[in-house]
């Protein structure tokens, strides 16, 4: 038995007639297997492989996000560019920018609405696509933070960014743990 099989659950086994994510590979997997692991610790590494990575996309490649919260003031690397800086530039360069963010709850409750709303203004007025996710009820949240780079003429540099980082202040601190430059204040 492959590790594929003791860890990940086919069609059949997740006794959910509805699911389509097999039917779209040959060999009825919803995953892939031969892919590489890299666990990238602390938030300023992120940061940094992810601007690293970004820098490198061309017309044609995708970016694909999903976020809980996200700064587009937020600095990638100490002397910038920002979050927001760099989708625009990337969707002005003919980089295609998807992207699903959690709607928020306003700044008054301790959260962050208005920040999210900004970043989905200022890179889709570029020629981004985000979207503020809308489908959840009052008090809740969806927690998902991915970022997904897809090269149109070379897979084999196709990489995803998973593991709970969120695009925003506060996130970007490293092995010392002095704290984000950007840090996020929580009280009043």
């Amino acid at each position: 038995m492959s590790n594929e099989d003791r860890w990940l659950l086919r069609a059949e086994e997740r006794g959910n007639r509805f699911t389509t994510i097999d039917r779209s590979r040959p060999d009825g997997a919803g995953w892939t297997a031969g892919n590489r692991v890299e666990p990238l610790i602390h938030g300023a590494t992120y940061f940094a492989r992810l601007l690293e990575r970004l820098q490198a996309l061309h017309e044609g490649d995708r970016v694909l996000i999903t976020d809980w919260r996200g700064d587009d003031d937020e600095l990638l690397a100490p002397d910038g560019p920002t979050l927001g800086g760099m989708l625009c530039d990337l969707a002005r360069r003919g980089v295609e920018i998807r992207g699903l963010l959690w709607r928020s709850h306003p700044k008054l409750f301790g959260f962050n609405q208005e920040e999210d709303r900004e970043l989905v203004r200022v890179v889709n007025a570029a020629g981004g696509d985000l979207r503020l996710d809308e489908r959840v009820r009052r008090g809740g949240s969806h927690h998902q933070k991915l970022v997904v780079l897809l090269h149109r003429d070379r897979p084999e540099a196709d990489v995803a960014f998973v593991g709970g980082i969120d695009l925003c202040h506060g996130r970007r601190d490293d092995e010392r743990h002095d704290g984000d430059p950007q840090a996020e204040r929580l009280d009043p």
